[in-house]
């Protein structure tokens, strides 16, 4: 959980009729936690969805929308940005292969503010960026750099003058004797170097370091704002969120063209977002009974815009900087957070029913308890995969899998057909662990049949060692089957993932319901473990809108 620092003084100068008790009041409703209270400085633990709050200036935003219901900034973004006459042209470059960027004109900044911006930048780069593999920043002195600019990868011989040093560095001497270089070089192929070049050289080596020549200081008067990542969205998004800040200082915002081959595009897009609820959902959802003006206000209180489309129907405008609002459900959310967790009074719901565990927990509470009975440990893995890690890893092709149409990364595009991958993936971030390994897992799963969507509760179980044979798993299987009162039978059977004659079909009443066997050593390979595997996988329920049970 993100953990910062405000100064009291700063926060406050930029809030009025806003005391200590009321302050900690709202942070607490923004779901923060508060971590240290001390006469200059305030720490709070925010959620990770909310960046926008990472700053002094966001958090006193967003605190000062909810004392007020209102907010000049969503009229200024709601503006077409000005373009600035810069021109970014991006060549050849694969590696990080998406860029944003943005002028800002007439900034006015202290030495407080620039630490400010740099613990802001930071914080970024750890939540959104993950530690700069997926977004990097770099803010730059604008008249310091020399136009036109080009975004491409270099030779590791190309030289820079490196932030914070004097002398002038090849990029290759970079990661090895600068601290950024030295903690960032890991997300360099070190074949090419992705920078931003100008008429007098690199003056950014992302996500590495910025050069010195452009390094911004009280002086400074116009910056350049670059982002590169390996993510469109969150690039994008990441600028908008910084840009939200310098609004509020009351900077002007300019765009860049970014021009990539035939494609030409402006950046920032700073248009919001448009959203459609109804009163319905809300009040359903939150057990109110709220009229549309009332809705309307509280929404305002959150930094939306709002107007009321026809009958119970909202149009929600929501700011570009508010990147966790995807749904409409996020938009009730901030309903109930400008209402007031503490006003919603909780009721029993008035049912003439007795409650018991569901059927599918009871069963899944004997099998957890033979699990753990035979010293395995369980353990939790997602349930959107990639099709990689499903299919070509384990030997498989042309497997039908349920894919996400608009994927945010290629780690999970797809739902998991079977648990067994995502286990030989755990084991593969624990190598470092004494063997035997023994570990379970029972989660859902779903394939495509026929236009039609099946979804299982499975029971996937693995063991590695370096004595492991069929004999082990075989084992557990008998030992579940006799446990749990099933007639479970094996036949022989050959799947490309486990070694030929040494697997074998699970069958009950005649069904196949799964496989067992020892892993095939090229899918080891696969997932670079170096001693033998066996595993069972079996689907041992249906949910009850597939109108059936397995077991």
């Amino acid at each position: 959980m993100p953990t910062i620092t405000f100064n009291k003084k700063t926060l406050f100068s930029l809030m009025k009729n806003i005391d200590e008790p009321l302050l900690l009041d709202i942070i607490k409703n923004f779901k923060g936690e508060i971590k240290n209270l001390s006469e200059d400085e305030i720490t709070i633990e925010l959620e990770p969805d909310r960046p926008d709050l990472f700053s002094v200036f966001g958090l006193s935003r967003a605190i000062k929308s909810y004392i007020t219901t209102s907010s000049y900034l969503y009229e200024v973004i709601k503006k077409e940005v000005p373009y600035s006459g810069i021109i970014v042209e991006i060549v050849q470059a694969k590696l990080r292969p998406f860029i944003a960027c943005a002028v800002v004109r007439n900034v006015n900044l202290n030495y407080d503010m620039i630490r400010d911006l740099m613990n802001f930048q930071e914080m970024l780069h750890i939540t959104i960026g993950r530690d700069r593999r997926k977004v990097a920043i770099g803010i730059h002195d604008l008249d310091r750099i020399a136009p036109p600019i080009l975004y491409t990868e270099v030779s590791p011989k190309s030289k820079m003058v490196p932030l914070g040093m004097c002398e002038e560095l090849s990029l290759e001497e970079v990661l090895k004797k600068h601290e950024k270089g030295i903690k960032y070089a890991h997300l360099i192929d070190g074949q090419s170097c992705p920078v931003y070049i100008d008429k007098i050289g690199i003056f950014s080596f992302p996500p590495i370091v910025n050069s010195n020549r452009t390094k911004v200081t009280i002086d400074t008067k116009n910056l350049l704002i670059e982002l590169t990542g390996t993510d469109k969205r969150s690039v994008e998004q990441t600028l908008n969120v910084i840009l939200a800040d310098f609004i509020d200082m009351g900077n002007i915002i300019e765009s860049v063209q970014i021009r990539k081959n035939s494609l030409t595009i402006f950046s920032p897009d700073l248009h919001p977002k448009r959203i459609t609820v109804d009163l319905t959902s809300i009040n359903d959802l939150l057990g109110l009974n709220l009229q549309i003006d009332a809705v309307i206000n509280l929404l305002r209180k959150m930094m939306y815009d709002v107007r009321a489309v026809s009958g119970d129907m909202l149009e929600v405008l929501v700011p570009p900087y508010r990147i966790d609002v995807l749904h409409k459900v996020d938009v009730i959310e901030d309903v109930a957070i400008a209402y007031g967790y503490n006003n919603l009074e909780p009721e029993l719901p008035s049912i003439a029913t007795i409650g018991r565990e569901a059927e599918m927990e009871q069963r899944e509470a004997k099998i957890r308890e033979v699990f753990i009975g035979l010293g395995f440990q369980e353990v939790l893995t997602f349930t959107l995969t990639s099709e990689k890690r499903q299919s070509h890893l384990m030997n498989l092709v042309n497997v039908e899998l349920i894919k996400i149409e608009n994927p945010i990364s290629d780690e999970y595009c797809v739902y998991r057909r079977w648990i067994i991958p995502n286990l030989l993936n755990f084991l593969s971030f624990n190598k470092h662990r004494k063997y035997p390994q023994k570990i379970f897992e029972i989660g859902y799963v779903s394939y495509p049949i026929n236009d039609n969507i099946i979804v299982n509760r499975n029971v996937s179980a693995v063991i590695a060692g370096s004595n492991i044979s069929f004999t082990e798993i075989k084992r557990v299987h008998e030992t579940l089957s006799k446990l749990l009162s099933l007639n479970m039978k094996l036949v022989r059977k050959n799947h490309p993932s486990f070694i030929q004659g040494r697997s074998a079909a699970i069958m009950l009443n005649n069904c196949e319901i799964g496989i067992l066997g020892e892993i095939h050593p090229s899918v080891l390979s696969n997932f670079d473990i170096a001693v033998p595997v066996v595993a069972l996988e079996f689907a041992h329920y249906h949910p009850k809108y597939c109108n059936s049970v397995i077991l």
